[in-house]
């Protein structure tokens, strides 16, 4: 009788796409792939109850959007690995993931190109006003939609977070003439003086920043770490760049500094709730740029996160120890 072959789901949607062929083509012969469509964020009760069944015969799951909650997770009694899309992995209940012993994996650096040439973007756009100009110009303006905008070049970015994203975002505002003051407990001063950085505490360097961007995981630590007190640090006319996890900043606090002027502008690429549908009071301000968490969705951010999961997925198929791991279970005592 011929053995049947273990099933790999792929949550997917039409707004958060896999490459399932890179996935399907790296694992080949090793299992079977399901689709396994999924809305974003935490799912409710009857979302929950269709993604149990069609992941109750899965062993291996590559978690595009949705969420895995300690519930969901109990109902898939045959899931043994979680293969994160990205590098955030705050969507997997890590606790019940570990009870289960269920194996965690994400794809950390795959992306980063992508988001870093965003935080560039959005940054040029803000400080020269880029956005708006244009759009008035489209409505048949000319003169009445110039803006006399600033330089990137001679301004100071600041960075918490010099890791994958960071780091990237580093080496581009060099090229641009910028001086880059950066805190990261990973490095040490000389090593990112090696890198043209500037090594500060995060006090300095929130205080010190022209721009102020984030590349910060979301954990216990760095919840609403930009709160009143930090925004409050910030130089008046200073811009403020998050595309790391919408709950690292205190959005409040921020839309209180853009109001009164201390905040020049800010641009979000991710919020504190999505999806973010809903038109709210801080997406109503002239100096601020939002964007559907769209960093790290290039083609070529797609295939490479992809691939790195679908390795991953394939070293758990063949009994091999994870590379980019977030969660292994204990070794069973003898």
């Amino acid at each position: 009788m011929k053995k049947q072959r273990p099933v790999v789901g792929i949550t997917y949607s039409r707004a958060f796409p896999v490459d399932d062929g890179v996935v399907r083509k790296s694992l080949g012969s090793l299992a079977d792939v399901r689709m396994i469509e999924m809305p974003t964020g935490d799912l409710t009760e009857s979302e929950e109850a269709v993604a149990a069944q069609q992941m109750k015969d899965v062993v291996a799951v590559l978690l595009r959007p949705g969420a895995l909650s300690r519930s969901l997770l109990t109902q898939c009694p045959n899931l043994r690995m979680i293969a994160v899309h990205g590098a955030g992995y705050d969507k997997v209940d890590l606790p019940t993931a570990a009870e289960r012993g269920i194996t965690v994996t994400n794809a950390p650096g795959a992306n980063a190109t992508g988001v870093a040439e965003l935080a560039i973007a959005v940054a040029i756009a803000l400080i020269r006003e880029f956005i708006p100009v244009a759009e008035a110009t489209k409505g048949g303006m000319w003169n009445e939609a110039r803006r006399q905008g600033t330089e990137l070049a001679g301004k100071t970015l600041g960075i918490l977070g010099v890791g994958n994203v960071g780091g990237r975002v580093a080496s581009r505002a060099l090229a641009m003439e910028m001086k880059v003051v950066a805190y990261d407990p990973a490095y040490t001063p000389e090593q990112l003086a090696a890198r043209g950085i500037e090594w500060r505490s995060s006090d300095d360097v929130i205080a010190s920043a022209d721009i102020l961007t984030l590349h910060l995981p979301l954990d216990d630590q760095t919840f609403h770490l930009l709160d009143e007190r930090a925004v409050s640090r910030m130089k008046r006319g200073a811009y403020l760049l998050n595309l790391a996890r919408g709950p690292v900043i205190d959005e409040k606090a921020v839309e209180r500094a853009l109001r009164d002027g201390r905040l020049a502008g800010a641009a979000f690429d991710v919020r504190e709730q999505e999806p973010h549908t809903e038109v709210d009071s801080l997406m109503t301000l002239p100096n601020v740029i939002v964007t559907p968490h769209i960093g790290g969705s290039t083609d070529e951010s797609l295939a490479r996160i992809a691939q790195a999961c679908a390795d991953e997925i394939g070293r758990f198929l063949r009994g091999e120890p994870p590379v980019n791991v977030v969660l292994a279970p204990e070794p069973a005592r003898q």
